[in-house]
């Protein structure tokens, strides 16, 4: 402002008058919500086929919501049986969290599946969410879940999709690990066992895991081998060991999180459609 208009203001005034302004374009927070429900309907309206809907609590008060875009739906069951869920957590006044399913195309690309707002992950979010998504979607043969070691997710998955099987991600399971100052030694052969095709060499690794390092041991089979290690795991993954597919997701979102809900919502279908 001083170097353009040569006005002095200080920090505090400016950031207001910004906030003021953006309020102007895209509309308080408080009126986002208001039209939400009006948003979602006109979204149908204009992309036949896309799957949307909202709960509120008492007094009319938002608790969910929940899209699928009608490209998602139809292109879903030429994609490969395997779904990533993550959380991206929201900037804008209210916070809360988006949720974003992905998988991937016959030609390894990502597919985007669906996507869903609520105030925390929390079991109920999460099974509301679910439930969503296979109203939208359906139940593929052979479905698998990838998703870090969040329990609430696991108690969705296993609430709703009882046929589903559900994978760990192995990049957040070695940041468990890491986070417990297990040695790289370790590490590398905990990636080595992960990763292993045959049940004799996933034995023998383990040995020698166990015998460097028996408390690591203990912790990592506090997880079931069938939810973590490739040659243990009871369907097909495709090679997909990890939700890194998800998080490419929300790094194309992550400018979206500071948005009110309904300028979020645009900025995703615009993201979408690039």
């Amino acid at each position: 402002m001083k170097k353009k208009f040569g006005i002095n203001i200080g920090y505090h005034k400016a950031w207001r008058a910004i906030q003021k302004v953006v309020a102007c374009i895209r509309g308080t927070p408080e009126e986002n919500y208001q039209i939400l429900p009006s948003y979602l309907h006109m979204m149908v309206g204009k992309n036949p086929g896309m799957h949307t809907s909202i709960k509120r609590y008492a007094q009319n008060r938002f608790a969910y919501m929940f899209f699928a875009p009608a490209a998602s739906v139809a292109g879903w069951s030429y994609c490969r049986p395997v779904i990533a869920v993550d959380v991206t957590f929201l900037k804008s006044k209210y916070r809360g969290v988006l949720f974003v399913d992905v998988s991937k195309d016959a030609n390894n690309q990502i597919f985007p599946l669906c996507f869903g707002i609520a105030g925390s992950e929390n079991n109920e979010a999460y099974i509301w969410f679910f439930g969503e998504m296979r109203k939208a979607i359906q139940v593929r043969h052979e479905l698998v879940f990838l998703s870090d070691r969040n329990q609430s997710i696991a108690n969705g998955i296993r609430k709703v999709f009882p046929e589903a099987r559900h994978g760990i991600c192995l990049y957040h399971f070695e940041k468990n690990l890491k986070q417990r100052h297990a040695k790289a030694t370790l590490i590398n052969l905990f990636q080595s066992v992960a990763r292993s095709y045959k049940h004799e060499d996933f034995n023998q690794l383990m040995s020698q895991l166990k015998s460097i390092d028996k408390k690591t041991y203990n912790y990592i089979m506090e997880e079931p081998p069938e939810r973590w290690a490739r040659s243990w795991f009871p369907r097909r993954r495709y090679d997909m060991l990890t939700t890194n597919m998800v998080e490419s997701m929300n790094s194309v979102l992550l400018k979206g999180r500071e948005m009110p809900i309904l300028r979020m919502l645009d900025f995703i279908q615009e993201k979408l459609g690039e």
